[in-house]
């Protein structure tokens, strides 16, 4: 199969996507989203560390950690369909031409996915939740956010893989 095609257009995707997250607002009575899924699961390993948050992200927490599941096990599927699949720890982008091997890789991926979740609390919602049900309904922070995240992944790409195109 060729990689460089998409599985399916962008408005066939898009169109889908807005479906699932216009049942998600009819049957959960919340926006998708994914980061309180990690404080429930935190939660639900350490109870005695309950709190008041606790309370509050009991329900959607819970929604979200399946939605968590769903997702790793429906790009699982997708991998394998595509014929796509391949288990690294280090992508071979990363080991060729950054110099960068396993434990790097895992370092990078720690402290990057610790920011995300950090950034997700402090920003009361993920990307998710503010760039595709925020942006859906036209929230005004969700807009700036989906601006200023597109900025940084922009700048992150440029500081990590510019090399790839300067050779």
């Amino acid at each position: 199969m060729n990689n460089d095609k998409p599985i399916m257009g962008w408005a066939v995707a898009g169109t889908l996507f807005a479906i699932i997250n216009l049942i998600t607002f009819i049957v959960a009575n919340r926006p998708i989203g994914a980061s309180t899924a990690f404080p429930y699961i935190g939660n639900v390993i350490f109870p005695a560390i309950e709190n008041e948050y606790w309370k509050e992200i009991k329900t959607s927490g819970f929604w979200e950690a399946w939605f968590l599941l769903g997702g790793l096990i429906g790009a699982f599927i997708t991998s394998k369909l595509t014929k796509t699949f391949r288990f690294t720890l280090t992508p071979i982008y990363w080991e060729k031409n950054l110099q960068m091997g396993t434990v790097s890789r895992v370092v990078f991926a720690f402290v990057g996915g610790f920011l995300l979740i950090f950034g997700a609390r402090m920003a009361g919602g993920c990307t998710s939740g503010h760039m595709f049900s925020g942006g859906m309904q036209l929230a005004v922070s969700s807009l700036w956010f989906a601006l200023f995240a597109f900025i940084g992944g922009l700048v992150a790409a440029n500081l990590i893989y510019r090399r790839r195109y300067r050779d």
